[in-house]
């Protein structure tokens, strides 16, 4: 029997990865995929066997061992994945509470693949079911044979769906000449850590509390016509366990607070906007007198954009500053930096539609997708930016592979996407971000070289106005968030590989004589990728800011992945510096504008 060397994080390995993969996969019959070295024993006991690990440790075994239906092939790979969370959240809305909710829930995943590696049951989509494995509901109590009962009948259901999956997939292929051997799971080391986060504790009065004393800004506020603060803290807890040997328990604690707030112009012109905060600890949000400012100041912004001139058509240098840069980046570019794979299908027409959103930076590996003086790293590694907590961190991903830096471009040029364990023929190895479903960016940290200033900035785009023999140039502050759900943030993006309709929730004209002048409701609407490789300049400041980020064709073909973040998704942290581009258009909505309410508001006699 052949030996693999397993690889140990010296923070986070204990004996229970030890003991717990040891005992399964050196006990695994003829035919398993991977065994663990004795180096596994010496690893310092930190953390105690508990009955969900011993659970599913010899389930897993069993699973490996025994399972086999009639003549059919045996698993070849097994992974278990089990999601805890904790939660605790409040709403409120004017000083008052609307909602309280606190609650917790076990659920287990099974990954189960049969064939080889070379070909499985995998990437394969025949419309009866979802991608990604269905979630079984565990109970709370460590009750060790109700735990196998439930973890044994998940085994069951993915080993025949697996065996029917696999069916369908070799006979759609024989309709079809392949032209790329292409493996459908790629190697990795096995893998053991325990993450040390510490956990959060689920403090369901601070957050009423809380969500009741932001709330109370919005009292006596006649322009604002709905606004809501959530406030909320979730203590997620994930073990994995896989049949090569890897192990790991990772804690997602998470704290956040959420404000957002819609009205109408006069004309009824729908506008939003929102202020959002997470931490990984209570204390580590921002001050309630610091929340309670910024909500101030987006107040009295929506009042300033009920009265600001709507916005005609422009087309010439836009700055792109802060949150605005930030999200640009989350919405148009970072999506191009995951490498999804297309799965056979069964069907012509879901083919065709699948080839729709196949990620065009695909064709681009080696060629220049950015400005020469931009690079892009991600690091799920970095814990901090200047002193500040990235919330992408982790120390291993949801396929069991270790955390590591990944350049994925270089002065512009397009070194490589993220992987999973999920292959394509221009990736063949994991780049450690699977999180959820697919690969998704951790912390996306965007550096560029001869960064100016903030008054260096200005001056170029005001250069470039005069260049273009322009009246102004425009300044965007903010741009609409979909993950905010406000009514002046939603994003529309074509199938495929169309342009996204950004909405600007706070921009300027910004004339020759360094005057501003606030814009009403705007947007962008053909924004595409690769205008990136035409941003003129950008600053030496970088801003950080926590977002989700979702694949090209990955909210149709995955439904998004494990929520981690309060918004849906696993969060990641973009840092990038300010943004010029030289020729960007920027113009009001089209359409029909939605009838302003009929009756004034309540409060409107208060004015």
């Amino acid at each position: 029997m052949t030996r693999r060397r397993t690889r140990h994080i010296s923070n986070g390995a204990g004996a229970l990865g030890a003991r717990l993969c040891a005992a399964v996969v050196l006990g695994l019959a003829a035919g398993a995929s991977a065994q663990v070295s004795a180096q596994s024993s010496e690893v310092s006991a930190q953390v105690k066997e508990t009955v969900l690990t011993r659970a599913l440790g010899d389930e897993l075994k069993r699973t490996m061992t025994e399972l086999r239906l009639a003549e059919a092939q045996r698993p070849y790979f097994v992974a278990y994945r089990v999601v805890e969370s904790a939660t605790t959240r409040a709403t409120a809305s004017m000083g008052g509470a609307v909602d309280q909710w606190q609650g917790r829930n076990r659920r287990l995943l099974v990954e189960l693949r049969v064939g080889s590696a070379a070909l499985d049951n995998t990437n394969f989509f025949d419309g009866r079911r979802t991608f990604g494995a269905p979630s079984t509901a565990l109970p709370l109590d460590d009750d060790y044979e109700e735990l196998r009962r439930r973890i044994w009948l998940a085994t069951d259901r993915a080993y025949k769906d697996a065996l029917d999956d696999f069916a369908g997939k070799k006979a759609a292929l024989q309709n079809k000449t392949k032209t790329e051997e292409v493996a459908d799971l790629s190697a990795a080391e096995p893998f053991q850590a325990t993450d040390r986060q510490p956990r959060l504790a689920l403090d369901a009065a601070r957050a009423v509390a809380l969500a009741k004393d932001i709330s109370s800004a919005f009292e006596g506020k006649a322009h604002i016509h709905r606004s809501e603060v959530g406030v909320g803290a979730r203590q997620t807890t994930v073990t994995y366990l896989n049949s090569e040997g890897s192990f790991f328990v990772r804690n997602h604690p998470l704290a956040h607070v959420h404000v957002s707030a819609n009205t109408q112009g006069e004309d009824g012109t729908e506008l939003g906007d929102f202020v959002a905060a997470e931490a990984r600890a209570w204390e580590q949000l921002p001050s309630q007198e610091e929340l309670a400012a910024r909500v101030a100041r987006m107040i009295a912004g929506l009042a300033e954009l009920r009265a600001a001139p709507p916005m005609e058509r422009y087309t010439g240098p836009v700055l792109f500053e802060g949150q605005a840069a930030a999200e640009l980046v989350a919405q148009v570019l970072a999506p191009r930096f995951v490498g999804l794979r297309m799965p056979v299908a069964d069907n012509p027409m879901f083919e065709r539609a699948m080839e729709q959103v196949r990620n065009p930076f695909l064709d681009k590996l080696g060629a220049r997708v950015l400005a020469r003086s931009l690079s892009v790293v991600d690091d799920p590694t970095a814990s901090a930016d200047d002193g500040t907590a990235l919330l992408g961190s982790y120390v291993v991903d949801d396929d069991g592979v270790r955390a590591t830096p990944t350049a994925l471009v270089q002065n512009g040029i397009l070194k490589t996407l993220l992987t999973s364990r999920n292959p394509l023929p221009e990736l063949p190895t994991s780049s450690g971000n699977r999180r959820g479903q697919t690969a998704l960016p951790s912390n996306l940290l965007i550096t560029a070289k001869n960064g100016l200033d903030d008054a260096e900035l200005r001056a170029e785009l005001l250069a470039l106005v005069e260049e273009r023999g322009v009246e102004h140039g425009i300044v965007v502050r903010r741009i609409g968030s979909p993950r905010m759900a406000t009514a002046a943030a939603f994003s529309v993006m074509a199938i495929g590989q169309g342009p996204k309709v950004l909405p600007l929730t706070l921009a300027y004209k910004v004339f020759p004589d360094g005057r501003e002048e606030l814009v009403g409701k705007a947007i962008l609407p053909t924004f595409t990728e690769a205008q990136f490789k035409e941003v003129v300049a950008a600053s030496q400041a970088r801003t950080r800011y926590n977002t989700s980020v979702s694949p090209v064709g990955g909210g149709a073909l995955f439904g998004g992945g494990f929520a981690i973040g309060p918004g849906g998704g696993a969060l990641t942290t973009i840092v990038t510096p300010s943004l010029l581009f030289e020729d960007v258009t920027v113009r009001r909505p089209t359409g029909n504008i939605p009838r302003p309410p009929v009756a004034p508001h309540p409060l409107a006699s208060a004015r």
